[in-house]
């Protein structure tokens, strides 16, 4: 019988981990989101500076949530976020119009993100 309910209690433990940790990188997402969503329209009023600034801030909290993601992440899921997010800040730094395509494409791999970690009952059982 205790065999059982140490089972149970380590299933119950990677049960939590599995829904706090999906929970967070959401959020996390969701924050990323809203300050690439800021970028764009800086971008689009013609405030260079403003977006530079905040592209600069936006990698930086990336690095932060990629450092803590790559231990509950495959890596290779990160990696081209990670490019991005680079490639946005010298393109908002030198002003070039390619700036709210790549925007966009980081847009994208962070809902795919944001949807590949969140639980469903369908993909736990």
């Amino acid at each position: 019988m205790t065999r059982v309910k140490v089972s149970a209690s380590i299933l119950l433990l990677l049960v939590g981990i599995s829904v706090f940790s999906s929970i967070w990188v959401n959020r996390s997402c969701d924050d990323i989101l809203g300050e690439i969503d800021f970028i764009y329209d800086l971008a689009e009023n013609g405030d260079n500076y403003n977006a530079a600034v905040n592209a600069r801030k936006m990698n930086a909290d990336w690095e932060s949530f990629r450092e803590k993601a790559s231990v509950l992440l495959k890596y290779d899921k990160l990696v081209e976020i990670d490019r991005l997010c680079s490639r946005i800040v010298h393109l908002a730094e030198n002003e070039e119009d390619e700036m709210t395509a790549e925007l966009a494409e980081l847009r994208d791999m962070l809902e795919m993100l944001k949807s590949g970690e969140t639980p469903l009952f369908t993909s736990v059982f």
